[in-house]
């Protein structure tokens, strides 16, 4: 894939509030895009279109190779700048838990730029392949 991506966007986009949410996280790009989970999780979303750019904690947990406690870490700081949402809560028991995660598709330039950012600052296609791919490695060797 070349770093223009593109997103299956089914709700009109109101591209003035798009722009205020990039004025206003630009300033902090760098801590969004250098973390390797993050930039991991925003790789396998952009690249799902066929989920409506959304998976399940436990499948981002497991391509990563990390616990989902620290999936959920990174969603939430992801959320926090406009980039996820919750898509799905899921009744485990008594509790409610955020079982499906998603892109924020209400700020599709935003979620771009932060892409673009990823691919041309940080992390190469194959960097970005090796971390999404931890436990599919690790079974092929074995």
């Amino acid at each position: 894939m070349s770093t223009s991506a593109v997103l299956r966007i089914l709700q009109p986009v109101v591209k003035e509030y798009d722009l205020q949410i990039m004025a206003k996280f630009l300033p902090e790009i760098s801590a969004i895009c250098s973390n390797k989970f993050r930039a991991g999780i925003l790789h396998l979303l952009i690249n799902s279109p066929e989920t409506m750019h959304s998976k399940k904690v436990e499948e981002l947990s497991f391509s990563l190779g990390i616990r989902p406690t620290i999936t959920i870490h990174h969603l939430e700081r992801l959320e926090q700048w406009k980039l996820l949402e919750v898509k799905k809560n899921q009744k485990f028991g008594q509790k409610e838990r955020r079982s499906i995660w998603g892109l924020d598709l209400k700020y599709p330039n935003w979620i771009l730029e932060c892409y673009k950012t990823i691919r041309t600052q940080f992390f190469t296609e194959k960097q970005l392949n090796d971390i999404t791919q931890k436990n599919r490695s690790a079974r092929i060797k074995s």
